[in-house]
């Protein structure tokens, strides 16, 4: 089958008011597809999440302060989703270890010691960066996102102060396409910012006539709708000076103001933003989350609690009726309050004092029908995996280490398809993206040589990825003591087993630093070393037995004034 020709680029006459037109155009198609899940994120808002979402983008709004989430009577979905993006931050890019390594695919090039000295400086140099900047708070951001609306964004730009800059955005506030591989490559970012931000990140001259003229009246804080739409260069001339050349573009421009064409028209090396997604179907752009999942149980949840508190109240301050003729007297309804009413006696109640009213609602099905959809919601919420070894210290059955390890590695299998998309669409992206701003920077050393056509490998150690390798070693482990079970059987049983590899195998599932396993050609020699050693010990264990045999032969007498030595000497000279 032939394959279809592809689009020659267009010349180099496209300007800004080109690129403008088509972002505009790209922005109402977005905007139209991007519907309906605006709509399922507004109602997560709602009843989950209440500080998270922008979907209106209004300058100078004056609801923004307002409190959040008056509506939701129980925050437990809210609490359950704090505790899993928590547990998610400490379990993939805690700021407090480890979290990634730097090698390459291949083994020879990683035993290299200029090899291995230039990948743990990059890593040291990236970690400081990564540390000192707003990586570990943007991080925070997007597992809330993430795991609220089954979709997260940041965009990642480079600083003069920071080296590179992370932008959290949240749900309503992007519009996000995909290509034909089904990997996000264009975001557009709608917000506002005042015109004294505005000046300081673009410079007066390249601001619109309005920005100018309201930054001449000293409007500082009136706010101005801005578009930053991120896409790939469609028009590209390969080798072209500035962004006409660069593989991705982003365009600032005033939304609605159509006399200015851009603000700024920046050029990308690498796409400078990640969209990770909770999980994605079919050709979705935007992922579903455990939050939507949880969503219906938390609605009803909302309705229970609104059913159990109006039965609570109800009890405690019932609905009363009284005689027509207490309208217009004094009644009081306060806790040991007194009331007189005539005639009370001669309706058959009787001259003493007894309460107006008497009720006791049975309320244990509306507690039990709560906390069944609380429980429901921390499941969904994975918060079952979070408190699970906590849970199982509290049972009152003995539980072994042991076998809270084999329930935590079981529950870790559940995130494996999360952590797994993760990576790759997030922290692959922000690890080699930062690492190619420093590297232009000159904030890195020369690559040696065994480097400079190779493409580095990043292997994560975090909690959450040991945990995954870890279940392979629980087959390793069985399948050893399996075999060394048989050894009284068979002595030769183990002969079935490479030692070396399964070390090797075992460590790097674990993600044991390498330097801690010798290289093979230290092992052999090593080993060479001490067979040498057994050698000589053999031969000196040798030479003492027969030197203890020729003291005893001399030391036997066989008659005639001869010992048993000179006899056997004088023979063997004979």
């Amino acid at each position: 089958m032939a394959k279809a020709p592809k689009p020659k680029p267009q010349s180099d006459t496209k300007g800004p008011q080109s690129l403008r037109d088509e972002a505009d155009r790209r922005l109402v198609m977005m905007r139209s597809n991007r519907m309906s899940w605006r709509d399922t994120w507004r109602e997560i808002s709602h009843f989950i999440l209440p500080t998270r979402g922008r979907y209106f983008n209004v300058p100078n709004q004056t609801s923004r302060g307002r409190v959040k989430g008056p509506q939701i009577v129980d925050r437990t979905a809210t609490t359950a989703l704090y505790n899993l993006a928590a547990f998610l931050m400490a379990g993939i890019t805690s700021p407090a270890r480890d979290w990634f390594r730097l090698s390459t695919s291949n083994d020879q090039v990683n035993d290299d010691p200029q090899v291995k000295a230039w990948l743990a400086d990059t890593k040291s140099r990236l970690q400081r960066v990564l540390a000192t900047g707003n990586f570990y708070a943007s991080m925070s951001q997007l597992y809330e996102e993430l795991t609220g609306f089954g979709t997260g964004s940041c965009l990642i730009l480079q600083d003069y102060e920071d080296i590179v800059r992370f932008y959290p955005l949240t749900a309503g506030e992007y519009y996000l396409a995909q290509n034909a591989r089904g990997e996000v490559d264009t975001i557009f970012r709608e917000y506002v910012q005042n015109v004294a931000q505005l000046v300081e990140r673009f410079g007066l001259e390249n601001c619109s006539p309005t920005i100018q003229g309201l930054w001449e009246n000293r409007q500082l804080t009136q706010e101005v709708p801005i578009i930053h739409a991120i896409m790939p260069n469609s028009s590209r001339i390969r080798g072209a000076f500035g962004w006409r050349g660069a593989p991705y573009i982003g365009v600032y421009y005033e939304y609605g103001n159509n006399s200015h064409p851009a603000l700024l028209i920046e050029s990308y090396l690498r796409k400078p933003f990640i969209a990770p997604r909770w999980s994605a179907v079919s050709n979705d752009v935007y992922g579903h989350g455990p939050a939507e999942e949880a969503l219906p149980d938390t609605k009803s949840l909302q309705v229970a609690q609104l059913r159990l508190s109006e039965a609570v109240d109800k009890y405690a301050r019932p609905p009363t009726m009284a005689d027509a003729s207490l309208q217009q007297g004094m009644v009081s309804l306060l806790p040991g309050g007194l009331n007189y009413i005539p005639g009370l006696a001669q309706m058959g109640a009787g001259a003493g004092i007894r309460p107006v009213y008497q009720l006791n609602p049975n309320i244990t099905p509306l507690q039990e029908r709560v906390q069944e959809f609380k429980q429901q919601i921390r499941a969904t919420l994975k918060n079952d995996l979070i408190l699970m070894v906590s849970q199982d210290m509290d049972s009152t059955q003995p539980v072994t280490a042991a076998e809270i390890n084999v329930r935590q590695q079981e529950k870790m299998l559940a995130l494996g398809p999360v952590l797994e998309r993760f990576h790759n669409e997030a922290l692959d992206p922000i690890i080699n993206t930062t690492i190619d701003i420093m590297e232009r920077g000159g904030l890195l050393l020369p690559r040696p040589d065994g480097l400079k056509s190779i493409t580095l490998k990043i292997n994560y150690v975090s909690v959450l990825a040991q945990a995954q390798r870890a279940t392979e070693t629980t087959g390793i482990e069985q399948f050893v003591r399996f075999a060394a079970g048989l050894v009284s059987v068979d002595p030769s049983a183990m002969d079935n087993i490479d030692m070396d590899q399964t070390i090797d195998l075992y460590g790097d599932l674990l993600s044991i630093d390498q330097r801690v396993i010798r290289n093979p050609q230290a092992v052999a020699e090593l080993r060479q070393q001490r067979e040498y050693a057994q050698q000589q010990q053999q031969a000196a264990e040798q030479a003492m037995q027969l030197s203890q045999g020729a003291k005893n032969l001399s030391q036997t007498d066989v008659g005639g004034g001869q010992n048993a030595l000179s006899a056997i000497m004088s023979g063997v000279g004979g």
